[in-house]
């Protein structure tokens, strides 16, 4: 048996759990008992086991009986409550997440991995409890499910579902209620005497982390003859043969670690499936000895001898999911190439990994790395691809083979990238994979050289290499990444000591170059950071993927940046660009030359940033841009001295535009930064110490006035180190509750900023939204535009904390371009009992993108 823990016992752990009395408990048991409705057992040695069933009936017990008298009838009324449709939350406790849009595809009714489909409620809570239960299934329990909410006034009931919801982050709850032939408990029955007591019109929730720490205590039967891991399909009993096969190796707790949390990426790979449609599969490709599919992304207007990106996914994953995760389809579309996208089968793997470590799927004119041959060669063929041009690159079990595609096929690829992946040839067999990536293998270069020259018969030259890995991976050691250094640094010829060491968006990049200087090997250490790709989610040309399992957002695109290692980022000829695009493209041109006014505004701490992304032409560019907006350096007034001398020399015509941005800009005359001598001469002088000095002894309330900002309730904290990157924030504050006070109370500040013809807003923030009285008291966040909402956060009869900064990029304002419009941040907070509901927002590096820049900025 799993667990362990008898009933007895079971009691007085899920009394501590609840906040009950354990006397109480004991007591609901015994009734239990005496009521038939458990078979009696004895206490301590010999009790019966505390089963997933018998837990399920106590706590719908402890939850739905307002006395203890009435648990019995509480139990068989609640536990054959009937479910309903799949319906909005309605009053049960829920947070949403920015605003309702309500479109066709976001009326799309969410998948769920958990199928509780002819199930009563008391058979559904056993089967949640049965997951929770259970090692391989426990993360998934954890992802979908949101709680379990029980009405004591009347028998309803309902399992809340985390989804998204017309277009908006929401709980979705599967509800229950009696039967048509059923009658309610007797306490709530007039026709049996049952009086309603005001007193019990209220609702019990019992969040998913209690659910699963009960679960946690409960014990599964060793056959497990009817389990609700069924419910899951064949993937997660693949799971689970796999966490039983790992269970007799040396590394079996570190992969079952692994393998939950490769349920959460199934679960949002699932999710992603039934709806993204941008890949199209393509058949018969070939004799397929792999068995795979094979999935592609082709933009309109595709110029001639285009390049070709090959992407492979990790476990779990899928090619949308990975194409959704990574935004290599964005790319694709942004500078004119073509996407194939292989995927595994779960046939071919229980965890739809790419077979890297089997002999039979790491040789040339076998297996796996066949079939990707073959789908190279049908692009090429349909859309007339550039063969010299040709790149390949994945993620864990994707960057592993795409070390076998470098090394079996290296005529066919010009450069490949390995994220978190393995050596080629580290592994020729499921257990030596395991000791590969949880312990690495130490071979000498010339060795790793060796594997990869026998691999095919091609002489050279051999394909550019860039390899990616966090320092922090616990899943592949990060020792491979230096061992897949070691084996393209032997192939290629070079030492292995690198050329060119630097730092890009804060992050140690490697380089070696070959003879004639052309960059060879890239490696990047992305410190801090755990198993996965590295990203930067965003709209900025720099900016792409979304964050997701195995998808880190840590502030440097993986996928940019290996596009550009390739040479893949050069600006698309106009002919090729949608006419559209191309055409607001002119217009903005047109209007910047004109007024010269076009920015990204920062309207957090006063910044004067870079000009608008359409104006940069290069990765370099977008990359110090970045960084100088993170900098967080603060400034006198929030006036950029430096910025409004380069500016007013740049109108005159005496330096060129895009000098400002960077004060060592070799685009000034004679190499002289000019700007920069007259700063430094201002600050020497004591001309802009003063004004700091002032600056910091003015109040807070002036200084937000002197920002642009106004209202009430928010103030900006001065060099503050819980800042995003130090320096200052703006912090509001809501309550309702307190002091008799009563009902909706918001405080909101508000600035005028004049927008662009595309412009978008991003943000960091962190909430603290306690709204946890009852199901009718809320707390929410919201930034308006003009009074319409653009992004929202409400928690309605529970508490939302976040913890750590979450970034807001790319809010579409576009419904507003080229209008002067209010901007207004806004907490609020509502409390119908003399409870105190609160919301706190600390919001930093609130960015205008294409705004234009009026005198208040």
């Amino acid at each position: 048996m799993a667990n362990g823990l008898a009933r007895y016992e079971f009691s007085e752990r899920l009394a501590d759990i609840l906040g009950e009395s354990r006397r109480d408990l004991r007591f609901r048991v015994t009734l239990m008992v005496t009521g038939g409705l458990v078979a009696p057992g004895p206490r301590g040695r010999g009790s019966p086991p505390a089963s997933p069933q018998y837990a399920a009936h106590l706590l719908i017990g402890a939850m739905a009986a307002p006395q203890q008298s009435q648990t019995l009838e509480a139990i068989r009324c609640y536990a054959d409550l009937r479910a309903n449709a799949v319906a909005a939350g309605g009053n049960a406790p829920r947070v949403l997440f920015g605003p309702a849009m309500v479109t066709a595809e976001a009326e799309q009714r969410p998948e769920f991995l958990i199928r509780l489909d002819g199930l009563s409620f008391g058979e559904a809570l056993a089967g949640l409890l049965e997951l929770a239960c259970a090692e391989e299934t426990r993360s998934i329990v954890a992802s979908e499910l949101f709680g379990v909410w029980i009405n004591r006034g009347c028998p309803v009931a309902s399992l809340q579902f985390s989804a998204c919801w017309q277009g908006r982050r929401a709980v979705i709850s599967h509800t229950y209620g009696l039967a048509p032939d059923a009658a309610p408990p007797a306490w709530l029955d007039p026709q049996r005497g049952g009086v309603v007591d005001p007193g019990l019109l209220h609702t019990v929730f019992l969040p998913v982390r209690k659910l699963i720490e009960i679960g946690l205590l409960t014990t599964l039967s060793d056959d497990r003859s009817t389990p609700m891991l069924n419910k899951l399909g064949h993937k997660v009993a693949a799971i689970k043969k796999m966490a039983e096969l790992a269970a007799k190796t040396p590394h079996g707790s570190r992969w079952e670690k692994l393998l939950s949390a490769l349920t959460a990426v199934q679960a949002w790979s699932e999710q992603v499936d039934a709806q993204e449609n941008r890949l199209l599969e393509v058949t018969a490709f070939g004799s397929n000895p792999g068995e795979l599919k094979m999935y592609c992304h082709v933009p309109e207007r595709l110029p001639a001898n285009a390049p070709l990106v090959v992407v492979l996914h990790g476990c779990t994953q899928s090619a949308a999911s990975y194409n959704k995760g990574s935004g290599w389809s964005t790319l694709a579309d942004r500078y004119g190439f073509a996407v194939l996208f292989p995927q595994q089968n779960w046939n071919n793997n229980p965890l739809r990994c790419f077979n890297w470590f089997k002999p039979e799927d790491h040789h040339r004119e076998n297996g796996e790395p066949l079939s990707i041959k073959q789908m190279v060669d049908r692009m090429l063929s349909d859309y007339g691809l550039d063969r010299d041009r040709v790149y390949v690159t994945g993620t864990s079990s994707g960057g592993a083979m795409t070390n076998v595609m470098l090394a079996t096929y290296p005529e066919v690829f010009a450069g490949g990238a390995v994220i978190a992946g393995v050596p080629y040839r580290t592994a020729k067999g499921l257990r030596e994979g395991l000791e590969s990536i949880f312990q690495g293998r130490s071979r000498s270069p010339r060795e790793w050289g060796e594997l990869v020259r026998a691999a095919s018969p091609h002489p050279g030259p051999w394909p550019k290499v860039s390899v990616w890995h966090g320092d922090a991976d616990t899943a592949v050691k990060p020792v491979n990444a230096e061992e897949t250094i070691k084996q393209w640094a032997d192939i290629h010829g070079l030492d292995l000591q690198p050329t060119i060491q630097m730092m890009v968006d804060g992050y140690p990049r490697r380089v070696w170059q070959g003879p004639g200087g052309a960059e060879l090997i890239e490696s990047y250490t992305v410190t801090g950071m755990t198993h996965g790709a590295a990203l930067d989610p965003g709209a900025e040309p720099h900016q792409c993927g979304t964050a997701a399992p195995f998808f880190n957002a840590v502030g440097i695109s993986s996928t940019h940046r290996i596009a550009d290692f390739w040479g893949l980022l050069a600006e698309r000829p106009a002919s090729v660009r949608d006419p559209a695009t191309a055409g607001q493209e002119a217009g903005r041109s047109a209007r910047a030359s004109t007024a010269g006014s076009a920015r990204t505004i920062d309207l957090g701490q006063q910044r004067t940033c870079k000009e608008d992304a359409t104006q940069k032409t290069g990765p370099e560019d977008y990359a110090s841009g970045t960084q100088e907006q993170r900098s967080g350096a603060s400034r006198p007034f929030g006036l950029d001295v430096h910025g409004i001398i380069s500016a007013s020399l740049e109108a005159a015509g005496l330096l060129k535009p895009g000098t400002s941005s960077r004060r060592s800009d070799s685009k000034a005359p004679l190499g002289i930064d000019v700007p920069g001598i007259i700063s430094t001469a201002l600050e020497a002088a004591g001309v802009l110490k003063g004004i700091s000095q002032r600056s910091a002894s003015a109040a807070p309330e002036a200084m937000l006035k002197t920002s642009g900002w106004e209202g009430s309730g928010w103030e900006l904290l001065l060099d503050d180190p819980r800042a995003f990157r130090g320096g200052s924030m703006l912090y509001g504050h809501a309550s309702s509750g307190d002091r008799g006070a009563l009902g909706a109370r918001a405080q909101s500040i508000s600035r005028r900023i004049k927008l662009g013809s595309q412009p978008e807003l991003s943000y960091v923030r962190r909430l603290d939204l306690n709204a946890g009285v009852n199901d009718y008291t809320s707390a929410s966040f919201r930034v308006l535009i003009d009074g319409q909402v653009v992004d929202e956060v409400t928690a309605i009869g529970m508490v939302h904390q976040e913890t750590e900064w979450l970034r807001q990029a790319a809010i579409d304002l576009e419904r507003f371009a080229n209008r002067t419009v209010t901007l207004t941040l806004e907490v609020a907070a509502c409390s119908n009992s003399y409870s105190t509901v609160y919301a706190k927002a600390w919001v930093d590096q609130i960015m205008i993108h294409n705004a234009v820049d009026l005198a208040c900025c």
